[in-house]
């Protein structure tokens, strides 16, 4: 059978370099094993979903934004010099929570484990919290010193701040493995201007009005 439109055609998990698609936003993944222990983060993208074929029990990664076309329609609409900006902000606060990454996935994993032996998960979250804390004052630190960064972006910084701190806060509360990340909630995000969205998702971006 043919392959659906909106299938990502590219090889996973994607490359630390990559820039075939002109769409493509990278999201750190790290999955947990059947033991609640991290493994080794990959790179997947933001607009990645999991859609199912026509054939029962058979799923393809497909593209949130749509086919090739569409994605580099989206891509000029968006702007190409902007997704290259918010890309690169991307990687630097990337940069900056990787120092805590794998520790925050390895007491999430110990707390999910508690969770799901019925035993008290107290002291795991409790570790997780402080954790997150250190995390965040990094973070606000991080924040500050790029503001002009942000501002190229028409990205305030403490708008940056609050949604970051509602994303730790979701990934502490979760108490389900299939649902930990950390990522803004889409009833959060629509709270806030259009250029706050882009950056946490940019697949909400409008395109620019033109000139009259």
């Amino acid at each position: 059978m043919p392959r659906p439109d909106d299938e990502c055609p590219y090889p996973k998990p994607f490359p630390a370099e990559f820039t075939a698609c002109p769409a493509y936003q990278a999201r750190q993944f790290i999955p947990l094993d059947t033991m609640y222990q991290p493994l080794e983060p990959v790179l997947t993208c933001r607009h990645l979903v999991t859609r199912a074929l026509p054939q029962r029990h058979r799923w393809y990664a497909g593209c949130s934004i749509g086919d090739a076309e569409a994605r580099r329609r989206w891509a000029n609409e968006v702007g190409v010099a902007r997704l290259e900006r918010i890309r690169t902000i991307q990687r630097e606060l990337g940069a900056a929570i990787a120092p805590f990454g794998g520790r925050l996935w390895e007491m999430k994993g110990q707390q999910l484990r508690a969770f799901h032996d019925g035993q008290d998960a107290g002291p795991a979250t409790e570790a997780l919290r402080h954790l997150a804390g250190e995390m965040t004052t990094d973070l606000q630190a991080f924040l500050e010193e790029h503001n002009t960064a942000f501002t190229d972006i028409d990205m305030p910084v403490d708008a940056a701040l609050r949604l970051i701190t509602v994303a730790v806060d979701r990934f502490i509360d979760t108490k389900f493995a299939t649902e930990v990340s950390f990522e803004v909630p889409d009833d959060v995000l629509r709270r806030f201007p259009e250029p706050v969205r882009t950056f946490f998702d940019p697949a909400s971006a409008e395109p620019p009005r033109p000139n009259s």
